[in-house]
Order: C-alpha cells, then sequence, then structure tokens
C-alpha cells in the first residue's frame, strides 16, 4: 500500500508532456478524496477525473450552452436537488464545492442503479440521461450490456443552430465511453469496482 502512495506521488509531481498541458491535474487529490469519502476506498476515483475532463476539460469557469455550469456542468435544477439532498449551498463554480457535489450526486446515482450487476458505465450515464431511459433499452435489448443496449437506444436527434444533427443516442452512449478513456489517463491502479 506504502509503494502504491509513493508511486501515486511521484506521478503528481513528474513533469510530462501529457501532464503538463492537462489542466485536470491539479484537481487529482480533491477528486480522489472526495470520491473515496462519498463512495469508499475501493472505489476507481480516476473515472471521476475523467467525467470533470468529458463534462468541461476541468474548466471552472465555464458555462455551456445548455446551461450546464462549472467543471462538472451541473444544470442549475440538478444543482438545486443537490444542494438540497447536502443540505448545504455550494457554488458549481468553485472547484472544490463541485468536485465534492460530483461525488456526492455521483454515489447517490450509483445507489439508485437496479441493475443487476450495477457496473460503473451505467452510474455515467445515467448522470448524463437518467435511469428511466437506460431501464427502457435495457428491457428492449433484454441486455445490460452496453452494445445490444446502444442497438436498442431510439432517443430523439435534433438540429443545431449550425446545422449539424445531435442524436441523443449517441451523446449518452459515447458519454461512458468517454469518461472510461479520460479516466484511465488518471488510472493508478488495477484495484476498484469494474467499469463495463
Amino acid at each position: 500500500m506504502f509503494l502504491k502512495f509513493i508511486i501515486f506521488i511521484l506521478i503528481l509531481i513528474t513533469p510530462s508532456t501529457s501532464y503538463s498541458i492537462d489542466r485536470c491535474r491539479e484537481y487529482i487529490i480533491e477528486v480522489r478524496n472526495q470520491h473515496i469519502r462519498y463512495f469508499g476506498p475501493s472505489f476507481p476515483w480516476w473515472y471521476g477525473l475523467g467525467q470533470l475532463k468529458q463534462e468541461s476539460c476541468c474548466r471552472s469557469s465555464v458555462t455551456a450552452f445548455d446551461a450546464g455550469m462549472g467543471i462538472a456542468q451541473f444544470m442549475p435544477s440538478t444543482h438545486k436537488y443537490v444542494e438540497k439532498l447536502m443540505g448545504v449551498k455550494l457554488d458549481p463554480y468553485n472547484p472544490a464545492n463541485a468536485i465534492r457535489m460530483q461525488a456526492f450526486y455521483m454515489s447517490t446515482i450509483h445507489k439508485q442503479n437496479k441493475f443487476k450487476d450495477k457496473k460503473l458505465w451505467l452510474t455515467y450515464q445515467a448522470y448524463n440521461g437518467g435511469w428511466k431511459l437506460l431501464y427502457v433499452e435495457s428491457a428492449r435489448a433484454q441486455s445490460e450490456k452496453w452494445l445490444p443496449m446502444r442497438e436498442s437506444c431510439q432517443r430523439k436527434t435534433i438540429k443545431l443552430k449550425s446545422g449539424s444533427l445531435l442524436n441523443f443516442c449517441d451523446v449518452n452512449y459515447d458519454y461512458s465511453k468517454k469518461v472510461f478513456k479520460y479516466g484511465n489517463l488518471y488510472r493508478v491502479t488495477k484495484d476498484g469496482q469494474e467499469y463495463w
């Protein structure tokens, strides 16, 4: 355990091309601490960092076109809901507040997971699009696996101001893949709950 900790610290302080331009690096310890706080010590916290990278590229002052706020891109209604659950006012543009809210909310969502295996990719998709549609897609696919559920997806497609089309099946099913990909950039151990 001590050796893993030393390796983790060396990763944090070792300059490298990939880390030197990565804003997310400065949030590693906060994400780790908050995810362990709300999920427990075996949770693979690096996916929390991958989620922040996917949501905002770890930019704390950003507001998205759809009103998502801060580093975790909380929608205003979700932000109010999480504050109510936590019983405290937290600024979504303050990275420490947003990371705490992210870990708490992801833990809350994960506990709501009614799927048999409780895989993490489902929890991240629920963050992005809600449980209801995932349960429908799973029932339609007669599976709890990513590919059959993706193939059974029948969500809407909208036309953006730019003229391009946005397919909500692509958005939601690619979301979990991106969180996994980005999270693995910060992985420090093979321990923890399975993602897929």
